[in-house]
C-alpha cells in the first residue's frame, strides 16, 4: 500500500485523504500470486505510532532504492522523493524489488469518528484562513453531516480551489492541508471533553 508519505506528484495537498483512497482501492484489488512472498504490511493504530512506524521504515527504504539506482531522499515533509530509479519494476509507486526485501511501508491508522471530527475542525479553520487571504470558500456542512457522510467527495476547502484554478500553489503554501497526527490529536481532545 503506497502511503501517502511518498511524494507523487499531486499527493501533497491530497494528504489525509489518499491514504483512506488506496486503502478502498487495496480492499479491492487482486491477492499476489501464492508463489510471491511478501513482507506483512505493519498497521498503525494511531498517527504518532504511524509517524514513527513510518520514520523506522523510510531510511531502510531509501537505502534500498539507491542500491537499485534511484536518487531516492528523504524530503523536509518526511516524504521519499524519487523513490524508484528509471527503469526498475514498481508496485505501489515503489520499488518491487525493496518492497519483498524491506516489506511495505506501514499502513495508516484506520479512521475513527474522533479523527473525523478532529480533521473536520482543522479544514474549517483552514478555510478561515483562505477566506482571510482573500478566496471565496463555500460554507462547511455541519460538522455531523459532514463525519457521517465522510468520502471522497467530502467537502475540502483546498479542493474547492484546486477545482477551480489547479495552478494555485499560493493557497497550499498559505493554508496546508491539515496534518493527519494533529487531526487525531484535536479529535481526541473533542472526544475526551465531550464536545
Amino acid at each position: 500500500m503506497l502511503s501517502f508519505r511518498i511524494a507523487n506528484k499531486g499527493s501533497v495537498f491530497l494528504g489525509c485523504f489518499l491514504g483512506v483512497f488506496l486503502l478502498l482501492i487495496s480492499a479491492c484489488s487482486e491477492t499476489s500470486p501464492q508463489n510471491e512472498q511478501s513482507l506483512p504490511t505493519p498497521t498503525a493504530t494511531s498517527y504518532s505510532q504511524y509517524d514513527q512506524m513510518f520514520a523506522d521504515w523510510a531510511p531502510r527504504y531509501v537505502d534500498c532504492a539507491r542500491k537499485y539506482g534511484a536518487n531516492a531522499s528523504i524530503g523536509p515533509d518526511q516524504s521519499i522523493n524519487i523513490p524508484y530509479a528509471q527503469g526498475r519494476p514498481v508496485k505501489d509507486g515503489l520499488d518491487a524489488e525493496c518492497l519483498k526485501e524491506i516489506g511495505p511501508p506501514p499502513e495508516t491508522p484506520p479512521l475513527t469518528q474522533s479523527f473525523l471530527v478532529g480533521l473536520y475542525e482543522l479544514l474549517v479553520k483552514q478555510a478561515d484562513c483562505l477566506r482571510d487571504h482573500g478566496y471565496t470558500i463555500p460554507p462547511p456542512p455541519s460538522r455531523q453531516v459532514w463525519v457521517e457522510n465522510y468520502g471522497a467527495g467530502s467537502w475540502d476547502p483546498l479542493m474547492e480551489l484546486y477545482a477551480v484554478n489547479p495552478e494555485d500553489d499560493i493557497a497550499m503554501v498559505s493554508c496546508p492541508q491539515p496534518n493527519p497526527r494533529d487531526a487525531e490529536e484535536l479529535g481526541n481532545e473533542i472526544a475526551n471533553s465531550g464536545g
